[in-house]
């Protein structure tokens, strides 16, 4: 395990302001939640990466950080072949919930809004909701491909991780296009958010929860 202590608390992506608005919403957490992340500190968004989860660590006692090398992320139990990789976890287990890149735009709203949902009283959801995402029957794993720009990137990030915290069948990743070539060609993304199922069926633009629910249910293993 990498030392957090040597690494900057000091992220660009988090200036005063920033800082104090997300301290607000921290406020509300009521649960202890471990950030745990596979980090090559050789590489520059790796290194960004780590420094941003030591500040955002810094901002709530109800907050742990917990930073690997490559030759260790097997034992985080989520997909580590996009770093940086970062996971949530709660009660020593992987909520499958992830963020591939560096969650700086607008996506930081989704990082903070994951925590928030996990370990805080979460964003209101309807019973009708949770009662569909109850009825998930089959594994499955999500990619949601965005750009840092993207306006409605986020929402799809949110709605898609907090079906993964309700349904133990069901992992979600943000992951930052920009950064992995593979996926865009393998996918040939051409705009965003993307949102993956079993890297077998995509589907472009904002989605609903609801919306998310219903693919999930219809989509192949």
């Amino acid at each position: 395990m990498i030392d957090c202590s040597k690494i900057s608390a000091d992220s660009p992506l988090l200036d005063a302001k920033t800082k104090e608005t997300i301290q607000g919403v921290f406020a509300k957490l009521d649960r202890d939640v471990v950030i745990k992340a596979a980090v090559d500190l050789k590489e520059e968004k790796s290194l960004e990466m780590a420094s941003f989860l030591r500040a955002m660590a810094d901002l709530s006692s109800h907050i742990s950080l917990e930073l690997y090398d490559p030759l260790e992320q097997a034992e985080l139990g989520m997909e580590t072949d996009h770093l940086p990789a970062t996971g949530l976890y709660l009660d020593g287990a992987y909520t499958g919930v992830s963020f591939h890149g560096v969650p700086g735009g607008k996506e930081i709203n989704s990082f903070v809004i994951g925590i928030y949902n996990l370990a805080g009283p979460g964003q209101e959801l309807s019973k009708a909701a949770v009662k569909k995402i109850g009825r998930l029957k089959r594994p499955a794993s999500v990619k949601v491909c965005v750009s840092l720009a993207c306006h409605h990137c986020p929402g799809v990030v949110i709605a898609c991780q907090r079906i993964a915290m309700l349904s133990p069948l069901v992992e979600a990743g943000m992951y930052d296009a920009n950064l992995y070539p593979d996926l865009v060609e393998r996918f040939k993304i051409e705009r965003v958010p993307l949102v993956i199922i079993n890297d077998k069926d995509a589907f472009a633009g904002p989605r609903s929860l609801e919306d998310l629910v219903q693919l999930l249910m219809d989509a192949r293993g």
